[in-house]
């Protein structure tokens, strides 16, 4: 992966310190770079653990979390106007040092953002393979036994496709800004954005006797600010509630020819927040952000995943003269988006 982001890099075109062309917005709170394709690499520990019950099939009552080996995500990001591509893995020098007792950990994430006018388009992959067991005191049937301390699951695979659908009501409020950089806010401006977030999640491990399975739908109400600090300086915050619902299946396999089923569907309430630093000149950016969630579920939810939590996300980026064939291809684009403003 490292020298696929090097032959990148180094196959950009036009990577010269001339000056870059910015234009204003119409009503002067924000400067766009449309001119300007810009690389980005981030850094997170946005990996998720859960809990699991053990089959009331099999008269078992124990909890125990499942856990990832790193907690460390590496990304690179491509931001192109309205564009943003990004491709998140684990590198070998992030993965912990203790291998031979909790395994390995491989991660793979794909995101895509989609920027029209005022509304903002997610999707995002994300595959992690490679768990341990914490948490018990004893043996369960159809788990390997590894011995201590810990339970090794290295086919255990979580995979998730989701995606985010949101609007913002104020137009001098920049989602790029914040979001892919390929906008500069210059004055401090915030907007009310309602989302909907939807996707399926699924647990699944050929070597045990249960894969889950969920689909979940959350509708957000949030308000986001910028504010300018000093020239090129910002701070970003961000409060955003929701309420939604969850229908999750869990699948117990008896034997080659029989499964149990369990269906269980549940209300869910959350609340996300953020808060954020950093640095956006014409050329580098730089900045990081600490960001929470709160989950409620009911107590008898098939999977439990760590309800309240916290991660941060460090990024740094640049901005290189965009190739004249980005420029012909994207104007080509936007002169087909519905959404253009006339």
């Amino acid at each position: 992966m490292a020298r696929f982001i090097l032959v990148l890099v180094l196959l950009i075109p036009n990577l010269t310190l001339s000056q870059l062309e910015e234009e204003l917005s119409s009503n002067g709170y924000f400067v766009k770079m449309n001119k300007t394709l810009n690389l980005r690499l981030d850094l997170d520990n946005d990996v998720r653990t859960f809990e699991l019950e053990s089959s009331e099939f099999e008269g078992i009552d124990k909890n125990y979390s499942i856990e990832p080996n790193t907690r460390l995500r590496m990304a690179v990001a491509f931001n192109y106007r309205f564009f943003s591509l990004k491709v998140g893995f684990s590198p070998q020098f992030l993965a912990g040092k203790d291998d031979d007792l909790k395994g390995k950990t491989k991660i793979f994430r794909l995101s895509l953002n989609l920027f029209l006018k005022d509304w903002l388009q997610h999707f995002d992959f994300n595959q992690v393979k490679g768990y341990y067991v914490r948490g018990l005191d004893g043996p369960i049937s159809g788990l390997p036994q590894n011995g201590p301390p810990y339970i090794i699951l290295p086919d255990l695979k979580s995979l998730s496709i989701t995606g985010t659908t949101s609007y913002r009501f104020n137009e001098s409020y920049s989602f790029k800004a914040v979001i892919n950089q390929n906008e500069i806010q210059i004055k401090s401006a915030g907007s009310f954005i309602p989302s909907l977030y939807y996707g399926y999640f699924e647990i699944s491990n050929k070597a045990t006797f249960q894969d889950t399975k969920s689909f979940f739908t959350v509708l957000n109400a949030g308000y986001y600010h910028t504010f300018v600090l000093h020239k090129n300086w910002y701070s970003n915050l961000g409060l955003s509630p929701g309420l939604g619902i969850e229908f999750n299946k869990l699948v117990t396999r008896i034997d080659a020819n029989e499964n149990y089923i369990s269906r269980q569907n549940n209300m869910v309430v959350n609340i996300n927040t953020q808060i954020g630093i950093g640095y956006n000149s014409k050329r580098f950016y730089g900045g990081t952000a600490l960001l929470g969630s709160a989950t409620h579920r009911e107590d008898n939810s098939i999977i439990q995943f760590d309800n309240v939590r916290g991660y941060f996300k460090i990024f740094v980026g640049y901005r290189f003269n965009a190739p004249a064939s980005f420029e012909k291809g994207m104007d080509w684009i936007e002169d087909k988006n519905p959404f253009k403003k006339k």
